[in-house]
């Protein structure tokens, strides 16, 4: 058994902070000021629907469901 100081928590395994979940009317929001303020000014790793991490042919839901469980939070 690994020595538990040395595992990592849940929370540093995860890749991102958050999953940002949005309809198309809100596309230059989510991607413009919500973005900015959340990734270059509070330093928060977001998960966007068109971030380019889902590999090709992968069905939208296989991909979606493998997001959502490497955030922190679901927004």
């Amino acid at each position: 058994m690994a020595n538990p100081l040395f595992r990592k928590s849940k929370e540093e395994a995860l890749a991102y902070d958050a999953y940002v979940a949005y309809c198309d009317g809100d596309y230059k929001w989510v991607y413009g000021p919500l973005r900015i303020f959340l990734e270059e000014r509070r330093n928060y790793k977001l998960r966007l629907r068109d971030s380019g991490d889902v590999i090709a042919g992968e069905h939208i839901l296989f991909a979606l469901n493998n997001s959502i469980s490497k955030c922190k939070k679901i927004s």
